[in-house]
């Protein structure tokens, strides 16, 4: 359990002046956008966006992302920082896990130019639910390590407010490039963990107490952890802060 901990870092890409600009008396009227996140390739999560414009200054848009069945981000990372503990480096090796994130969005553009072009602000709401596969190792006082496979499940919903940038590129302005500079957002997240180990009859009742006790005492910010300990189970619930930030992503968009 202590090593449910992800980083979500999206990078950034710099866009060459030279494709910013084009003729005003060339381009489309498109109002309708889609585009996909070439950043968040990189962590194995495939994001898509459609947007749409709904006003001279303003337009909607809904994003959907998922990641199918993958490691943790960063894996090696985190296995160079928390390798020296040989139950940490289980968990990390074999912990898989699918996220879906919904995120509708709606943005006011700011500038001299219209929708949907130029820096924007936009208010936007964020779900996330995520499936969790885990062996959690742990080592009572019979000095026999234990394996308890642990499924779960995670929710969060919040909001935030993201700033960006969007450029229309070429004579028709059919190519567009979407900049998310910054994007906090904040919100609620819960989690059920169950997990099953045939061989806890030998635990005595000492041994329980301290792996619920060891359980609950994740230190997980804005978090609480309440964990159960069966005849053959573990269960946890987690409930806390649910919060992030999309920070700069690139999408490739098709101005239809």
């Amino acid at each position: 359990m202590k090593q449910l901990l992800f980083i979500f870092l999206l990078g950034g890409l710099l866009m060459p002046a030279t494709f910013l600009h084009s003729q005003d008396t060339e381009k489309k009227d498109g109002k309708n956008i889609l585009k996909v996140n070439l950043a968040a390739v990189a962590l194995s999560h495939y994001s898509f966006q459609y947007e749409r414009v709904t006003g001279k200054k303003q337009s909607f848009a809904f994003g959907f992302g998922f990641s199918p069945n993958v490691d943790l981000p960063f894996k090696n990372t985190l296995s160079d920082k928390f390798g020296d503990n040989d139950d940490a480096a289980r968990a990390i090796e074999t912990t898989r896990f699918s996220k879906i994130t919904i995120t509708p969005e709606y943005r006011f553009y700011v500038g001299k130019k219209q929708a949907p072009q130029g820096f924007y602000i936009a208010p936007f709401a964020r779900y996330m639910h995520m499936k969790i596969s885990q062996d959690y190792t742990f080592t009572p006082s019979s000095g026999n390590l234990h394996t308890a496979h642990m499924d779960g499940t995670i929710n969060g919903i919040g909001g935030g407010v993201l700033i960006g940038a969007q450029w229309l590129l070429g004579k028709k302005q059919n190519v567009s490039i979407d900049w998310w500079i910054a994007g906090p957002f904040f919100g609620a997240m819960n989690g059920d963990f169950h997990g099953t180990d045939p061989d806890m009859d030998e635990l005595s009742p000492a041994d329980r107490a301290d792996l619920e006790s060891d359980i609950e005492g994740v230190d997980i910010p804005l978090w609480d952890v309440d964990a159960t300990i069966g005849a053959y189970t573990v269960d946890a619930k987690l409930k806390g802060a649910f919060y992030g930030a999309r920070l700069f992503g690139i999408s490739l968009g098709f101005r239809f």
